[in-house]
């Protein structure tokens, strides 16, 4: 059975997830580092040589040419930023080939959608990989909060660290420190993941391209869709078509339970 691509995604500083229905892809790359988890089939995922990989979870680098060749049923899709503490532990600093790609890991079991929030269970499912604590998706140092609150409000426009600094009361480098030990992201990357958000609210909202990439401070829809391209291996059209923001509620396809949602 080779699925589509329907399900959930959610965002978090420095990351995005996916949960449902994985789908078949061709060979593509991202900048950013992929973890891929089946619940209970196997994935067949080819590599940059051509060789095909049977395997229930893999963890694929920044950069590196992969297929999905089989997808599953359920799963999860999680894309990291590689500058981002979280992915460096991840990406472990391997060469682009097509070797660096662990094809057979061994996660923590991904549970069915609805016993747990997918949330947790894809941080339960990364913190078995990386065998440790992942940064807080909210900060706990007031003035970090802030800025994290105040960015959006700057938006479309230039977001500055310098600017963002003076308004919580901070020197720039204290901020950037602050911003790296609290998030595991560089500020320059946080906002960038703060734009990629707002431009996914207001697509899978009804939003137009041009809309999005206007409110979300890109030149133009196809300044976004490089972006987009660039970070997730897929155009933004491509990435919604199917799929819902986490939260938004979802009909149940054929065949489902009317209980069963592909939201969280």
């Amino acid at each position: 059975m080779n699925a589509t691509w329907r399900g959930w995604v959610g965002l978090a500083p420095g990351r995005i997830y996916y949960r449902g229905e994985i789908g078949a892809a061709g060979t593509h790359s991202h900048h950013a580092v992929q973890l891929l988890v089946a619940r209970d089939t196997v994935l067949v995922l080819r590599g940059a040589d051509g060789v095909d990989h049977s395997c229930r979870a893999a963890l694929i680098p920044a950069n590196t040419a992969h297929a999905v060749v089989q997808g599953a049923a359920d799963g999860l899709l999680a894309l990291i930023d590689p500058v981002s503490s979280l992915g460096r532990l991840l990406d472990r600093g391997e060469s682009r080939s097509a070797s660096a790609a662990r094809w057979r890991l061994d996660p923590h079991p991904l549970p069915p959608a609805g016993d747990v929030s997918s949330a947790e269970a894809i941080d339960a499912v990364i913190r078995s990989v990386v065998r440790g604590e992942i940064p807080a998706a909210r900060p706990r140092h007031a003035a970090v909060a802030e800025a994290v609150d105040l960015v959006p409000t700057l938006l479309p426009g230039r977001v500055g660290l310098g600017e963002v600094a003076r308004a919580v009361h901070l020197s720039q480098s204290r901020l950037s420190h602050l911003f790296r030990q609290e998030l595991g992201l560089p500020f320059r990357a946080y906002v960038r993941w703060e734009r990629l958000r707002t431009a996914l609210l207001l697509l899978s909202s009804g939003g137009s391209l041009t809309q999005a990439a206007h409110e979300a401070g890109f030149a133009d829809s196809s300044h976004l869709t490089r972006v987009f391209r660039s970070m997730f291996g897929l155009a933004p059209s491509e990435l919604l078509r199917g799929v819902r923001w986490e939260g938004q509620q979802v009909r149940p396809s054929p065949g489902r339970g009317a209980g069963e949602s592909w939201v969280s």
